[in-house]
């Protein structure tokens, strides 16, 4: 079929069941199952590195469900950092940051979301049910290295989640949050014709309604900009591509205004959503060893496994 001809046939069915009610409400329902699928692969296990321990993790949400992660373990660790992908990733896609991290001397923990990876769920809520995840994460770091400091680096949905946690906010010392989405509404539209497609601008209200039924949340709780204000005291990093379509600069600059202090804002130049680590390289890894090493707490930083 050619591409006009498929084009045709897309716009004559997504035309069709907008006019139906009962076309309408299955599209919507079919598109929102859709964006809140789950996402699961196994992610590759990291290399092995002389003088680092690589262990499997387990930990258990307050709602239930069994979280799939890693422990990464460098010599005389001196605090401990907690990784959170994004939509779509795994606890694999966090190895970049977390060798380095590990390299500074750093602890790594990183989990698999719920529904992703290798953990359990049935679907994913772009970040706002994943602050249990979070929250799960916390209580595990904070049962095996009591009074050791810690922190959080999160991307995109997992950013997100760390926002929708900051009631947990005052257990970390510093949190980064990287490439996150201003607020779900935003999101959704600057990605409807680029990683969704065009047509499902028709069904936008019904997928809404769909899905905060599915999810039992409402659209405006989806918003990380509502939440960000709830981190303070605790220092934060927000850092985005200077090229991210979907969490833009000028869109973590209006999360930047509505973060107190102390915060930081950090632009990667020529980075996208999912580049931010390997195109900034060391410029990268500089801001967020910078940051870890300024609000850190001295006395907390214990050289103890």
């Amino acid at each position: 079929m050619s591409a006009a001809r498929a084009s045709w046939f897309t716009d004559f069915w997504t035309t069709l069941a907008a006019v139906s009610g009962i076309g309408y409400l299955a599209t919507a329902y079919s598109v929102s199952r859709w964006l809140t699928r789950t996402s699961r692969q196994e992610p590759t296990r990291p290399p092995e590195t002389p003088g680092f321990i690589c262990e499997d993790l387990e930990c258990r949400t307050e709602d239930g469900l069994r979280l799939a992660g890693w422990l990464v373990t460098p010599p005389q660790p001196r605090a401990t950092i907690a990784l959170f992908h994004g939509l779509r990733g795994h606890r694999g896609v966090m190895w970049n940051r977390i060798a380095f991290l590990a390299n500074a001397g750093y602890r790594c923990v990183a989990f698999d979301h719920r529904g992703h990876g290798q953990s359990a769920g049935r679907w994913t809520s772009f970040g706002f049910h994943e602050r249990r995840d979070v929250a799960a994460v916390l209580d595990l770091i904070n049962r095996r290295w009591p009074g050791q400091a810690r922190a959080a680096l999160g991307i995109s949905m997992g950013a997100a989640a760390l926002c929708f946690a900051s009631g947990r906010a005052n257990d970390w010392h510093a949190i980064v949050l990287e490439s996150m989405y201003h607020d779900l509404a935003k999101a959704f539209q600057t990605r409807v014709g680029s990683s969704y497609p065009a047509w499902f601008r028709r069904f936008s209200r019904g997928v809404v309604w769909m899905t905060e039924r599915r999810l039992g949340l409402r659209l405006a709780e989806l918003a990380p900009i509502r939440h960000i204000g709830n981190l303070a005291p605790t220092p934060v990093l927000l850092l985005t591509g200077s090229d991210d379509p979907y969490a833009p600069p000028e869109d973590v600059q209006e999360l930047f205004d509505k973060c107190l202090a102390p915060r930081e804002l950090s632009l990667v130049s020529g980075a996208g959503h999912e580049d931010v680590c390997e195109q900034g390289g060391p410029q990268y890894q500089k801001m967020i060893l910078d940051f870890l090493e300024r609000w850190l707490p001295p006395s907390l930083t214990l050289r103890a496994s």
